[in-house]
């Protein structure tokens, strides 16, 4: 049997056990040594009003979420299951397929969501150690939902590398003032499995044949990044709020790439607390990607820079992003684009969250403006 099926297979099979289980951890296996049932459950949804489009088909009203159940159950010695069960609607024009649906000037309500298993895996982990097998996003940036505003996450998904199977581990290394460090290491392939596909609205089953970086069925990709915080120092308090992620990751080429994909990231971040009631975050990111999507002469980078301010339980968020496209070939393929958005959020105590924002993004020559509103909520169990 084919490792792209047993690794799949494997997690699969042990998911029961996951759904099952009564005993509750809330620390999500930070507690290597505890045995149970954990999970975090995040459901948003969004309701966007476009005003204004290159095309009046595009200026529409929709109705999506962004939803997704974490689930672990930990056998108390180091071992664990893990999975991500994601629902997942996106703004109408973009999928992460390429293309999104043809709009018609018709409202959009909750249209082509898939229900999908976005990572299965199984894992091992102690204090400064870990390793895991199955289904995952290879650690190379920051994390979608680290950006500010309720639009934050939509950047980061542009060009997040995501559902691949093999294996990683990590290492972490305790360096005193000099802050905690973390060091990430996969190798992956495009996930070709039945877990490729999704129900509610189905994406299909990606075969070999269809190509894309990455899908090789063989571990020729790879992802290494280190990230770090917690530092300290006596003479300011600084180095406290600030960490770091830096990373590399190179994804062979598929059938029908030209070549393959190398991308490299830099994020920073630094959060300050003024007062038991304010805080404030600022963070930048720059990624990188070298033959985007294994096209030769394709080069492009996203620089994103954001910005938090958090009163009480009032939270007002916004990201521009600046991408620099490359490619001396086609001429539609080296228009630059941005992206900027900002929101106001209210978090009740009750794990609700209420929003409305503005987005404006300019991405292929086509420009898109919309308000909307969010409501969202969050369990930790």
């Amino acid at each position: 049997m084919k490792l792209k099926t047993i690794l799949p297979s494997l997690t699969f099979f042990l998911l029961p056990a996951v759904t099952m289980a009564e005993d509750h951890s809330h620390d999500h296996g930070q507690d290597h040594g505890t045995s149970g049932f954990y999970g975090h459950l995040h459901v948003k949804i969004l309701y966007d009003h476009v005003y204004k489009a290159g095309e009046a088909d595009e200026e529409i009203d929709e109705a999506y979420t962004h939803s997704h159940l974490e689930m672990g159950y930990g056998f108390g010695n180091g071992f664990s299951v893990n999975t991500n069960v994601e629902l997942e609607g996106e703004p109408a024009g973009h999928d992460h397929g390429g293309g999104g649906a043809t709009l018609d000037g018709s409202n959009r309500y909750f249209e082509d969501e898939p229900l999908f298993i976005r990572a299965l895996t199984v894992n091992y982990d102690e204090d400064n150690f870990g390793a895991y097998a199955g289904k995952f996003d290879p650690v190379i940036s920051f994390d979608q939902h680290v950006m500010p505003g309720m639009y934050g996450y939509q950047i980061i998904d542009e060009y997040t590398v995501r559902e691949k199977i093999g294996v990683g581990g990590y290492a972490k290394l305790n360096a005193g003032d000099f802050g905690t460090h973390r060091l990430d290491v996969s190798t992956f392939f495009a996930d070709t499995t039945f877990l490729s596909n999704s129900i509610l609205y189905e994406r299909g089953v990606t075969h070999k044949s269809d190509g894309g970086v990455s899908n090789t069925d063989n571990f020729s990709s790879v992802a290494v990044s280190l990230g770090g915080s917690n530092f300290y120092s006596l003479k300011s308090n600084l180095p406290e709020g600030l960490s770091y992620r830096l990373g590399y990751a190179h994804q062979a080429a598929g059938e029908g790439d030209e070549t393959s994909e190398d991308r490299y990231t830099f994020s920073g971040q630094y959060e300050h607390i003024f007062t038991s009631d304010l805080r404030g975050r600022i963070l930048g990111e720059i990624v990188h990607i070298n033959h985007l999507s294994g096209e030769e002469p394709h080069d492009r980078t996203y620089n994103t820079i954001g910005a938090e301010l958090s009163y009480q339980q009032w939270v007002l968020g916004s990201t521009y992003t600046y991408i620099n496209n490359k490619n001396p070939d086609d001429a539609d393929e080296a228009q630059n684009g941005e992206v900027f958005q900002a929101s106001l959020g209210y978090l009740f105590e009750n794990g609700i969250t209420v929003g409305a924002g503005y987005k404006y993004q300019e991405e292929e020559g086509e420009k898109n403006y919309r308000i909307g509103a969010m409501v969202g909520y969050s369990l930790e169990f």
